[in-house]
């Protein structure tokens, strides 16, 4: 699977802490509305976590840089894991909302997990090799982690929501002793002073306006922005729409969770490869977007739990085509000494729609949850009408 075995390590870490988010992911907001807080309250805790990691992620980035990937990962993992404790510990405590709130500010600060891990990689990693292994070891743990983890969140919350929070948090702890006893430093290069760096803690994302600005770059960026917060909303904002469309339960809403995690590995497994090759990125994005704009209109409509099924394999298809499609062709647009920075600016686009949805969709999916599949529906219909005009990418980009 690997050919160098040092990304082994890698691959348990960041596998292991996608599976402790995943647990938490689908039960947030049964847990929080339990311990009585408002769709837009739950809106907000969502938010707050990607907040905080908005403000520390480059700073743990740079600290990597500069100090190693180890000590920082494990900064990060041990941060995670007191997060989890502190969810956990929640419903016991006074003020559980609060305490609930700082367990995600907490974990937010400290939640530069998969930005260090993605920076070993680069480390470890031939440039021949880099964009393989990106698709190994992320994509992989993204899919393994994202059937797994809602899975098991779902069946322990039949026991109560603490007992989801307390396996994240040995999960975490599990990353935590991987880090510690597997993963060798790869940044064998810190002693060489990071220069040239400035502007703060929002240098890294202001630059997605200077790529703005490059006519090439222009539209497959608002094409990402509106794919991007259509997304958020949906895997943010799933659980609290299961709730008060349907009255599903925290078990129930992780199994669908993880119904759509598995169709997301067979398309990647045995589907999307051999069509994008065959049809090219262009028309594998059209196509990705369409049934991406289908599923989530579909979503409105929605009104048995059956219906879920069809909406999971919809979505899971269209986004599963259409990311990867964007992502080569947004690095055939960007100049060649700018692809990395290209793909930062993308991350920003991530970050932003991580804060701002949640706390758009908390109130609108809290009072009318069928406005979940309008407005995400409409935002992927933007996105597919603004992909029917980009220019074709060469050749090169369908190999």
């Amino acid at each position: 699977m690997f050919q160098d075995k040092r990304l082994i390590p890698v691959f348990i870490v960041v596998f292991v802490d996608l599976l402790g988010f995943s647990i938490i992911l689908p039960l947030l907001p049964y847990y929080a509305r339990d311990l009585g807080a408002s769709p837009v309250m739950i809106g907000l805790l969502i938010s707050s976590y990607s907040v905080c990691q908005f403000a520390a992620g480059p700073i743990l980035g740079d600290l990597s840089d500069r100090y190693g990937r180890r000590p920082v990962l494990l900064y990060s993992q041990i941060g995670s894991c007191i997060g989890f404790i502190l969810m956990a510990l929640a419903m016991n405590l006074p003020h559980p909302l609060l305490w609930l709130l700082a367990a995600r500010v907490i974990d937010g600060l400290t939640g530069g997990n998969l930005t260090v891990a993605q920076a070993c990689v680069s480390d470890i990693s031939q440039p021949e090799n880099r964009t393989r292994n990106f698709g190994m070891i992320i994509g992989v743990s993204f899919g393994l982690g994202f059937l797994i983890g809602p899975l098991l969140g779902g069946f322990l919350s039949r026991f109560g929501y603490d007992y989801p929070a307390w396996c994240a948090a040995l999960f975490s702890l599990t990353s935590v002793l991987a880090t510690l006893f597997l993963l060798p430093e790869s940044n064998v290069n810190r002693d060489v002073a990071v220069a040239g760096r400035s502007g703060g803690i929002f240098a890294n994302y202001g630059r997605v306006l200077e790529y703005l600005k490059l006519a090439e770059m222009r539209r497959v960026l608002w094409i990402y922005f509106f794919m991007a917060m259509p997304f958020t909303l949906y895997v943010t904002m799933y659980s609290l729409f299961t709730d008060r469309r349907l009255h599903l339960s925290a078990e129930q809403a992780g199994y669908f969770l993880g119904f759509a995690g598995l169709m997301g590995i067979i398309w990647q497994g045995a589907v999307i490869g051999p069509l994008v090759k065959r049809i090219g990125d262009h028309r594998a994005l059209l196509i990705g977007l369409s049934f991406s704009t289908i599923g989530l209109y579909y979503l409105a409509f929605v009104d048995v739990w059956w219906k879920l099924i069809i909406v999971a394999i919809l979505f899971s298809f269209g986004h599963g085509i259409s990311r990867p499609s964007l992502t080569s062709i947004l690095t055939a647009a960007a100049p060649p000494r700018q692809r990395g920075g290209a793909l930062g600016a993308t991350s920003s686009i991530e970050s932003f729609s991580r804060i701002v949805m949640p706390m758009i969709g908390g109130p609108v999916v809290g009072s009318h949850p069928a406005m979940l599949g309008w407005i995400g529906g409409l935002l992927f219909s933007i996105a597919a009408i603004l992909a029917a005009g980009l220019r074709r990418p060469g050749p090169s980009s369908h190999s």
